[in-house]
């Protein structure tokens, strides 16, 4: 009887393993609550009417293993003592587990009126803000979008919607509400003036040390100012997906899981955990999220799985990193290989076009690499 590996998410890490693990004689069960997998890094274009859904998305039939039976629900509990994952009420055993599933937004215990606050960690949340921000144009007369946030999500979203807001002739003033001392902390003073210059030239301010303390459902209060009638967007972190793991297990704050070097949980050398899901160590600091090294992340967890099956030694994970870029619609700042410093045009057609690279099927490689070419024109939307 065939021993039974279960893959939790359908990203960049859970179909590296999918791929790996389909040749070996374990029976793999994926869950993923969705049809398709979304090109996560280009939900801020999304939301902003900038590019097609089309280009983001790919049915996830097209592109898993026939051998993989992939279960459309989403895990709520794994417990690791007893080898079982729960979804949708049901208990499913697991001789190997990863952990992929990715993480949502999370809201740090703020809770007023949920339903009107705009995230973005998901297609539908981006469609959700595509359209209604669209209507909310067309209906104000003086527009003012918050964000909650100041990281790259919330930057990226903040720029996105603006420049909407101008090519559909309502130009909205931006205001981005953030708890650190500065905005991108990591980036040296000549990136650093470079996104702030670009920021108030386009009148997006930056609220730092301050934060949301109440939402009536349509006025914000950031501390002592009230904005009226405002488009409300969260962008102040994520979280792992799972709610509930059972075990011993170490966890960040932002509940990416402790593991060792080869991505193996300690204490559980059958279970691992790979892209944002894992906290990673290098230099004593967890890895940032990022694509690259979620796909090379989950390739070596569904390696390790398969040296374990073979009862061979697993191998730790090397990360490289290939660099960053913040995508600002017009403006970008970045690095590649965390070393030569990218910007502006440039900085913006390397952000496309790796958005094609890492795609899913030769059409969306073609429509990003269009846009990394042309890029955007103000009066251009989808």
């Amino acid at each position: 009887m065939n021993s039974k590996t279960v893959i939790i998410g359908a990203g960049f890490a859970g179909r590296q393993a999918c791929r790996i693990l389909s040749r070996t004689d374990t029976d793999v069960i994926l869950f993923d609550p969705n049809k398709f997998t979304v090109m996560l890094p280009s939900l801020p274009d999304l939301a902003g009417g900038w590019v097609p859904e089309k280009l983001l998305i790919h049915p996830l039939k097209k592109i898993i293993p026939r051998n993989i039976q992939h279960i459309q629900k989403a895990v709520t509990s794994i417990n690791l003592d007893e080898k079982t994952v729960t979804a949708d009420h049901a208990t499913y055993p697991f001789d190997f587990l990863l952990i992929a599933s990715g993480s949502v937004a999370d809201f740090h215990g703020f809770d007023q009126h949920l339903d009107a606050v705009h995230k973005l960690d998901s297609l539908e949340s981006a469609l959700r803000i595509r359209d209604m921000f669209k209507t909310y144009l067309s209906c104000s007369k003086a527009p003012h979008l918050v964000i909650a946030g100041g990281g790259y999500t919330g930057l990226e979203l903040a720029a996105s919607l603006r420049f909407r807001s101008i090519a559909d002739g309502t130009p909205s003033k931006v205001t981005i509400a953030d708890p650190s001392n500065q905005i991108l902390p990591f980036l040296s003073q000549v990136e650093h003036d470079r996104i702030t210059d670009f920021l108030k030239k386009n009148n997006i301010t930056v609220l730092n040390q301050s934060k949301v303390t109440s939402f009536d459902g349509q006025n914000v209060d950031i501390g002592d100012q009230m904005i009226e009638k405002a488009f409300f967007c969260w962008a102040g972190g994520s979280k792992l997906s799972i709610p509930e793991i059972k075990g011993s297990v170490s966890q960040l704050r932002d509940g990416r899981i402790t593991v060792q070097p080869d991505l193996s949980l300690p204490n559980y050398p059958n279970v691992f955990a790979a892209g944002d899901s894992a906290a990673i160590m290098q230099h004593g600091q967890p890895l940032r999220k990022a694509i690259n090294f979620a796909w090379y992340s989950g390739a070596r967890a569904g390696k390790n799985i398969a040296s374990c099956l073979k009862k061979r030694p697993t191998k730790p994970f090397k990360p490289i990193d290939l660099g960053w870029v913040i995508p600002l619609h017009t403006q970008s700042t970045g690095k590649l290989f965390s070393l030569l410093p990218v910007h502006g045009r440039p900085g913006l057609r390397l952000h496309y076009f790796m958005c094609g690279l890492r795609n899913f099927n030769i059409v969306n490689f073609i429509g990003f690499t269009k846009i990394s070419l042309k890029l955007f024109k103000k009066e251009r939307s989808t």
